[in-house]
C-alpha cells in the first residue's frame, strides 16, 4: 500500500473540510481556527457552502496563531437531478467569475429556502422565512438551518433526521434547487487556481453505491482532480472503493471531517466520529501538482 493508504502514526494530521457560521457550521472562522489548533491539526481548510465570506479572517487568525490555514468552498451542483458537492482548495477568493458565480447561486438558494419553508408550512408545519432568518440572515442558510428549525420545533431529534424525514426528495419541504453541473463548478475552481475533489461520494446516491461510483468516475473524467478518500461516515467498504477509484485515476487524494459545530452531534474536527484521518502528505501531493 502507499502512503495514502497507511499514514504513518507520527504523521502530522489535517482536515480539509469544515464549515463555519458563514454557512452552516456554529462556529466562527476564527474560532474554527483556533479549534484546529488546540486538537493539533496542522493544517484545516475553510470550505463554508457557496460562499467565500469567512476566509479573510480565517487566514488572518491563522497566520496570527501559526496555523496553516487553506482557502477553500464547497461547491454545490447538480447531476443526474442528484445534488454533488465539491470542494475547492487553494482557491483565490477574489476571482472575479468565481464570486460571480456565487452571488447567482446565493440567490437561487434563497428562492429554494422560500419555496421550501412555503411548502412545510401549507403542510402544517409551524416554520417561516423569519423563523430562519434568525439562524443568520447575513449566513448562507442552508438546508442545515432548515433542518435546526424543524429541530428547534419539536419535529425531529436532530439536524441529520429533520433532512432525511422532511427536506430529501420526496418529502414534505423538498425542493429542487437550481444549482450548475459539476463541470461549471471546476471550472470556476480551476479559473481561481485551485483544485476540485468530488466530495464524499458515497451520498449521491444513498441507496445505490454503485451508481454514486459512476458518477464520481463521469467527475473524475470531466477534470476534477480528486475525490475524498477519508471521511467521517465512510465504512470499510467505502475507505476501499474510493481508494481505488484514486488508484484508477491517478488522481489526488483529499478528506475531512465535514465539521459543523453542534449542527452534526458527535462529530469532532479532526477525527470525525473517532477514528478519521487525513494525512498532511494529501497536501503536499496537492502541492506539487498546482
Amino acid at each position: 500500500m502507499d502512503e495514502y493508504v497507511r499514514p504513518a502514526k507520527e504523521e502530522k494530521r489535517v482536515d480539509l473540510h469544515a464549515h463555519t457560521t458563514c454557512s452552516d457550521g456554529t462556529i466562527s472562522p476564527g474560532e474554527l481556527i483556533h479549534l484546529a489548533k488546540k486538537k493539533g491539526l496542522s493544517a484545516v481548510a475553510v470550505t463554508d457552502h457557496d460562499t467565500t465570506a469567512g476566509l479573510t479572517a480565517a487566514m488572518a487568525e491563522g497566520a496570527r496563531i501559526g496555523m496553516e490555514v487553506i482557502p477553500g468552498i464547497e461547491f454545490s451542483t447538480n447531476l443526474e437531478e442528484r445534488e454533488i458537492h465539491i470542494i475547492g482548495l487553494f482557491l483565490r477568493p477574489e476571482c472575479p467569475s468565481l464570486q460571480a458565480s456565487l452571488q447567482r447561486m446565493r440567490e437561487t438558494r434563497n428562492e429554494r429556502n422560500r419555496a421550501s419553508i412555503q411548502k412545510l408550512a401549507d403542510a402544517g408545519f409551524s416554520v417561516s422565512m423569519e423563523d430562519l432568518k434568525r439562524y443568520g440572515d447575513e449566513a448562507i442558510l442552508t438546508r442545515g438551518h432548515i433542518g435546526k428549525l424543524l429541530v428547534d420545533r419539536g419535529y425531529a431529534p436532530d439536524v441529520k433526521t429533520a433532512i432525511r424525514t422532511y427536506l430529501i426528495r420526496g418529502c414534505a419541504g423538498y425542493v429542487r434547487r437550481m444549482t450548475p453541473p459539476p463541470a461549471e463548478a471546476i471550472l470556476r475552481i480551476h479559473e481561481a487556481g485551485g483544485l476540485a475533489f468530488v466530495a464524499h461520494p458515497h451520498q449521491i446516491y444513498r441507496d445505490s453505491p454503485e451508481d454514486s461510483l459512476r458518477v464520481c468516475r463521469l467527475i473524475l473524467e470531466q477534470g476534477a482532480d480528486g475525490l475524498e478518500t477519508r471521511y467521517s461516515e465512510y465504512d470499510g467498504w467505502w475507505k476501499e472503493k474510493t481508494e481505488a477509484l484514486a488508484r484508477e485515476f491517478s488522481c489526488l487524494r483529499s478528506g475531512g471531517s465535514d465539521f459543523h459545530g453542534t449542527l452534526k452531534k458527535g462529530l469532532e474536527l479532526g477525527c470525525g466520529y473517532g477514528d478519521l484521518l487525513v494525512p498532511y502528505s494529501f497536501l503536499d501531493k496537492m502541492r506539487e501538482a498546482l
